[in-house]
């Protein structure tokens, strides 16, 4: 086989494994043409090895640029093909027959290839009693045809000075291939003589162009190796032989001997019409040199081979079967991806008054903290109800400087959730306590009250809960028991922004509550946190150990109103937000409760889907709460599938959808493990949850058709795993 780049002129060929490319391509190199043959080959190999042929293992729509190089001509014969099988999934047909091809003629022309020539087909003309011919008026009448017709406009729209695209219309095709089918209407009718010695024909007064395959081939010869400018027409119809349904049953019939032909009344068939193909032939002088019942021999003589017939039911033999089997066969597992392009975990939606405002501070020369990181503080807190707000780096910033601020130190205790970000831990670390996890409820990822009632001692001075995906945790329990020994609440509230509690709002329940504007959070600043309290003298702390421990910021110290001079109070950190941040800030939050919104109805969706599909567990929403909907996190049930989290993540994005994990368990992290000798099963449900969770992707950015994709894959491989 080929290696290496083929010289110029050759010729490449999409679909180069199917029925016409397989014979296409021995016809060119018998001719002397190179060849590039381009083939996903779902079906097998089936082309020879030839030293002026090179293979390209590919799927049409994901084509290297590189592949055109030295190509002087292109056949563009990949396509979902025939009615039933465009029909089984109408995006995917529009992709490969429409899309695709006008990316490939698109690529061709840019790589230089002078001639370009798209098998289309005569169905495109739809129904009608006369015979058509190129100027008839089309009327298609199946995703099939209707997606050849889309894309021989836009593939000649391309036509230029040195591009010369041409559409073949091809007839219903017959005869002997190295890649045979089933499902042509010849095929069809002698595979059923030979198998059950009969053939059905529903109505039968309907016309069929038939055109044998090595014709329909030698078509695309004609059209390659003609002349510049001979190719006088854009769009040429290729067909042997025009005949009834009725007609066709009777050769098969005829030729087999002692067929039943039985005709039974049907309007599933209402297809019916003639082609005229003299155009190519003025053109090229292109004329068919077989018949139809030169077809029926060799089909004939196909199946009479040993083993052949009981081969030929297979679906890899008829398109419509082989792309069902791609449809639901795990793309991991050499299935068609839902997706041709893989849709990300997450984005922000960021808008006009976003960029202008970023502009705006750019241009202000003001890009650390200053006006905009206050007025954000402003907003964020009215919006929460609290009465301070500190704009930070990160919520990773505001939790530390929350815990110092609240006086938590060395040899303290602070309980927090296992399934969390590691920022959530560590900053206890950082300052010197120890964090102990409590184990979490499993339905809703969040902490469980009555497991820190059962970790409090005497060391302990606070408790960290986190409000995992959105979802508020028990907040009632959780003051209760903070309350009964005096401790500090501060909420990790990275994923909660907008979210209630019993109709108040995340960030005025407790002594402080920290938020996060990450690049994927709610409220996207790219970076970005902010700690809200009632405590001003928390706050005060707060906000000064935020600027290194000092008395002033920036904006304190250098405007025309502010003063150089500065003290400083204690050691502190560098987590100040600047403004440029904030000038996001401005504008995502009025946008906040759409966002939400959005957020919920996908993820109502997504529980509507996955609520009765074996295998697929929804987390649980508890009552009296609202949602932020920051996360979509399903529980893999995989006592009821055949394979690991990791290996369903790993389907998932062979489908063309990221996902994430949220979290692996911080007790099972080798550092908590090493430090605080933490055994695996110290915390069960953590564990046990850390195996088995993995988030989909929900954000506003995303449309309903990305949803109904996540959905298509989930279920695909819930099924295909299913135990």
């Amino acid at each position: 086989m080929g290696e290496g780049k083929l010289v110029m002129n050759a010729t490449l060929v999409t679909g180069a494994g199917g029925y016409l490319g397989s014979v296409l391509v021995q016809q060119l190199l018998l001719r002397g043409h190179r060849v590039v043959a381009v083939d996903a080959f779902y079906s097998g190999d089936v082309l020879p090895e030839h030293p002026q042929l090179e293979i390209v293992r590919a799927d049409v729509r994901h084509l290297d640029p590189a592949v055109f190089d030295g190509i002087g001509s292109v056949v563009a014969l990949a396509a979902v093909s025939n009615d039933p099988a465009a029909a089984l999934n109408e995006r995917w047909t529009r992709e490969v027959n429409e899309l695709a091809a006008e990316r490939l003629a698109a690529a061709a022309r840019e790589g230089g290839a002078r001639r370009f020539v798209f098998a289309s087909t005569c169905g495109v003309y739809g129904g009608a009693a006369q015979v058509m011919d190129e100027t008839s008026t089309v009327a298609p009448r199946s995703a099939y045809s209707e997606s050849k017709l889309a894309a021989e406009h836009a593939i000649l729209a391309q036509r230029a000075d040195g591009f010369e695209p041409v559409a073949l219309r091809l007839g219903t095709l017959c005869g002997l291939s190295p890649r045979m089918r089933r499902d042509l209407v010849v095929h069809a009718m002698t595979y059923s003589a030979v198998a059950h010695r009969e053939i059905v024909v529903n109505g039968g007064e309907q016309w069929r162009p038939l055109l044998h395959v090595a014709d329909a081939a030698a078509a695309f010869l004609a059209c390659l190796e003609a002349e510049p400018g001979q190719l006088t027409h854009p769009v040429y119809n290729v067909v042997g032989e025009n005949l009834r349904v009725s007609e066709i049953a009777e050769l098969v019939a005829k030729h087999l001997d002692g067929i039943e032909v039985r005709t039974r009344e049907s309007q599933d068939d209402a297809i019916s019409y003639r082609v005229n193909g003299q155009r190519l032939h003025d053109d090229t002088g292109f004329a068919p040199a077989r018949r139809v019942a030169d077809a029926i021999d060799e089909v004939h003589r196909y199946l009479l081979e040993p083993g052949r017939l009981a081969e030929m039911s297979t679906p890899q033999f008829s398109a419509a079967d082989t792309m069902e089997r791609l449809l639901v066969t795990p793309a991991v597992c050499g299935g068609q991806p839902v997706r041709a392009e893989a849709l990300p975990f997450a984005l922000p939606l960021l808008g006009e008054a976003e960029e202008t405002e970023v502009l705006d501070t750019l241009r202000s020369g003001w890009l650390t903290t200053g006006p905009k990181s206050k007025r954000f503080e402003r907003m964020i807190a009215d919006y929460v109800g609290a009465r301070f707000a500190v704009a930070t780096n990160s919520c990773t910033g505001a939790l530390h400087v929350g815990l110092a601020a609240a006086g938590i130190g060395p040899g303290d205790e602070v309980i927090t959730s296992p399934i969390t970000w590691p920022a959530t831990a560590n900053v206890i670390v950082h300052l010197g306590a120890r964090p102990v996890f409590a184990d979490i409820d499993p339905d809703t990822l969040n902490i469980d009250p009555s497991a820190i009632e059962a970790a409090v001692t005497a060391r302990t001075k606070a408790i960290v809960p986190v409000h995992m995906a959105g979802q508020p945790c028990d907040m009632d329990a959780i003051t209760a028991v903070a309350a009964a020994h005096r401790l500090t609440v501060l909420e990790d509230a990275a994923h909660a922004l907008g979210a209630r509690y019993h109709n108040r709002r995340i960030g005025e329940l407790s002594t402080a509550a920290a938020f996060s504007f990450y690049a994927t959070k709610n409220l996207a600043c790219g970076e970005g946190g902010m700690l809200v309290t009632d405590d001003e003298a928390l706050a005060d702390r707060a906000r000064s150990l935020s600027m290194h421990g000092i008395s002033k910021d920036a904006w304190k110290r250098h405007t025309v109103t502010g003063s150089p001079h500065w003290q400083l109070y204690e050691p502190g950190y560098k987590y100040n937000m600047p403004d440029i941040t904030a000038s996001l800030g401005l504008h995502q939050l009025p946008r906040l409760a759409g966002f939400i919104m959005t957020r919920s109805r996908y993820a109502h969706l997504y529980d509507e889907a996955f609520a009765d599909l074996p295998g697929i567990e929804p987390l649980l929403t508890r009552p009296g709460i609202d949602h932020a909907h920051h996360l979509y996190v399903i529980r893999l049930d995989l006592d009821r599938l055949t394979v690991t989290r990791d290996e369903f993540v790993a389907a998932l994005r062979a489908e063309g959808i990221s996902t994430g994990i949220h979290f692996v368990s911080l007790h099972l992290q080798p550092y908590y493990q090493r430090v605080h000798d933490l055994a695996p099963d110290a915390l069960p449900r953590a564990r046990e949850a850390s195996e088995r969770i993995v988030s989909l992707p929900l954000y506003p950015k995303m449309t309903e058709a990305d949803i109904s994709d996540v959905i298509a894959a989930v279920t695909k491989l819930a099924t295909a795993y299913h135990r």
